[in-house]
């Protein structure tokens, strides 16, 4: 749409019918002013007021909008311009809101899964937390000790146990329990994946007997990444080592009263459970 052309073909008309501004005016209900910026092209007349301009200057409202007089046969062309041109405005203002539709659907579907994903998250950080035990608080690892081993056979008294001796290497932790008889017990714990201030309880023996008899080495891992823990209590006075041998290959700690070690180690037998050896300070081997 040309206004200065559409305002130029008004004044002209007007012209042509021996009416001022102001008489125009009067017949479409609209200031002078408004005429005026009509026909210098300043402004356009307003779709209420297209209609009755049309009448008043014997024009067509394509005539109007093409900014000059049509004859027949161009008359069904401007206007079927007019009508494209509309339905191009109609269709763009349709594809941008159902661009708008279609990004705050995105948006709103990408919320939700972000929110559940947060959810998830929260849940599985919540379980990790909630089965986890910070490694400095000792009546609570003495208190997950004693829920492992609920249904397994063994002495102690899960009320009154307590950690006599931890050891850590890596990721684990080995604690030996006693209760106040002197019912003795061992657990293992590694370290929780999202807390690494807390353990997990992964595996134990629910039943140490005290002396040499009950000094074990145990695979709790596997074949191909064995954690390999040494156990025992209330060992002879005399004692102050150990030892064990696993793939022709020799492994020892000290035993002092108690014997508690873990060995990280790769290609052993799983079900690897050799009786180790203890000998005093001048490497006598104590027999039972």
């Amino acid at each position: 749409m040309d206004t200065k052309a559409t305002g130029a073909l008004i004044a002209r008309r007007r012209k042509q019918m021996a009416l001022s501004q102001a008489d125009l005016a009067e017949r479409l209900h609209v200031t002078d002013k408004a005429v005026s910026r009509w026909e210098t092209g300043r402004g356009m007349p307003g779709l209420d007021s297209l209609e009755p301009l049309s009448e008043a200057l014997g024009l067509s409202v394509s005539e109007l909008l093409s900014g000059k007089e049509l004859t027949v046969e161009e008359l069904p062309k401007a206007a079927g311009g007019q009508i494209m041109e509309s339905m191009k405005r109609e269709h763009t203002w349709k594809w941008l809101a159902w661009l708008a539709m279609a990004a705050v659907t995105a948006l709103a579907v990408w919320g939700v899964n972000v929110s559940v994903q947060a959810q998830r998250e929260r849940a599985e950080r919540d379980a990790h937390y909630a089965a986890s035990v910070h490694f400095e608080d000792e009546e609570a690892l003495a208190r997950g000790t004693a829920d492992y081993f609920k249904g397994q056979t063994s002495q102690f008294n899960a009320g009154t146990l307590e950690v006599r001796e931890r050891t850590e290497t890596g990721d684990y932790l080995a604690l030996l329990c006693s209760d106040r008889a002197g019912a003795w017990c061992m657990s293992l714990w590694q370290k929780d994946e999202l807390f690494p201030d807390r353990y997990q309880v992964i595996g134990g023996r629910a039943r140490v007997d005290p002396g040499i008899g009950g000094l074990l080495v145990w695979n709790f891992g596997d074949a191909r990444n064995a954690v390999v823990v040494v156990s025992g209590a209330e060992l002879p006075e005399e004692a102050r080592r150990y030892t064990w041998s696993g793939l022709s290959k020799e492994y020892g700690g000290i035993a002092d009263q108690y014997a508690l070690d873990i060995f990280c180690l790769h290609d052993v037998p799983e079900n690897l459970s050799p009786l180790p050896h203890l000998y005093d300070g001048n490497g006598n081997w104590i027999w039972e």
